[in-house]
């Protein structure tokens, strides 16, 4: 195995991108870690506003990347594209948002779960389908079970399309309480099936997300405890593709050296806007649809990005591989 090897093995991962997550669990279970202003804090402005600026550290701060055609055309669209939801639809805004956020967030998963399996050739389609299941799945009982009753967060972070109000009192019991039942039976087939045909290459990953995905959508009934575990699945194991992936491929040696320490940066530097966000917007008067454009460019341009730089045609990404597997 190389020295720069990420997935060495599924034991040593779960101390690096996968313990953060499970600690989180435990704390917003057991603990009265949610009323602390400072996890909070950390947890929504630092690691959720903050880890989609760093992306920008590979497009606009690497010179072989900045120039690129790409870059200016997802920035400039981006923005574009957020002002002409918001302008003409504000109301639908943050649908948009929310919506686009778990589409990410699933990606990543899927994403993770095939570095596992680089090199591998069977079972593939069948690991991407079930991989869409075990996420997917959820998320749409999520929207037939109703609003959740804790935790209440603001409408700009978890605004679905709820379906609950169109069900009989008798289908929402069915989705209650026989839809996860149906969910979790489904699930353990799978995973015994790839068990038995000795298929296990990104089982954990996998078992992790949809661990992830049916607490957070079917399970849980507090928002702030869904949001926050959603949050930690993400960023964490971000920020450690991120930094493995800047030391690897980066052409500045300064940014190669202390890839950590940029990211931590860019992070606080996210965060900080993210906390001011709705400040700003207020001052910007009647030109709201312009300051909100503009303040979540660099979320959606992230998403993008990111869609193209973890790409496997990509050619970074392909350095990336053959460094690290």
């Amino acid at each position: 195995m190389r020295a720069h090897s990420i997935f060495s093995s599924q034991y040593s991962d779960l101390t690096k991108i996968f313990l953060a997550t499970l600690i989180a669990f435990f704390l917003i279970q057991f603990s009265g870690v949610l009323n602390s202003s400072i996890f909070i804090l950390l947890t929504i402005y630092f690691l959720d506003g903050g880890h989609v600026y760093s992306t920008f550290i590979e497009v606009l701060f690497d010179p072989s990347e900045a120039g690129k055609k790409y870059v200016s055309a997802v920035l400039l669209g981006t923005f574009l594209l957020n002002f002409i939801i918001h302008y003409f639809s504000s109301s639908h805004f943050f649908f948009y948002i929310f919506y686009f956020t778990i589409f990410h967030n699933m990606r990543q998963g899927l994403g993770i779960t095939f570095l596992y399996r680089a090199g591998i050739k069977t079972h593939n389609s069948l690991i991407k389908f079930f991989y869409y299941f075990l996420t997917l799945a959820p998320f749409l009982i999520f929207h037939l079970r109703g609003p959740m009753n804790k935790g209440l967060l603001s409408d700009e972070i978890l605004m679905p399309f709820y379906l609950h109000n169109y069900l009989s009192p008798l289908q929402h019991s069915f989705v209650i309480n026989v839809l996860p039942l149906v969910y979790l039976g489904i699930a353990c087939c799978f995973f015994i099936y790839l068990i038995l045909t000795k298929n296990t290459k990104g089982i954990f990953t996998m078992a992790f997300f949809a661990s992830v995905y049916a607490y957070g959508f079917i399970f849980s009934t507090n928002e702030l405890k869904s949001y926050v575990l959603l949050i930690f699945s993400h960023a964490i194991p971000y920020y450690f593709l991120m930094e493995k992936r800047i030391i690897l491929t980066h052409t500045s040696r300064m940014i190669k050296k202390y890839a950590g320490f940029f990211l931590i940066a860019i992070f606080a530097f996210g965060g900080l806007v993210d906390y001011f966000q709705e400040d700003l917007v207020e001052m910007s008067g009647h030109f709201d649809s312009l300051a909100i454009a503009l303040l979540t460019t660099p979320l959606i341009s992230h998403f993008i990005f990111d869609a193209i730089i973890w790409k496997k045609g990509n050619d970074r990404f392909k350095s990336f591989l053959q460094a690290t597997i």
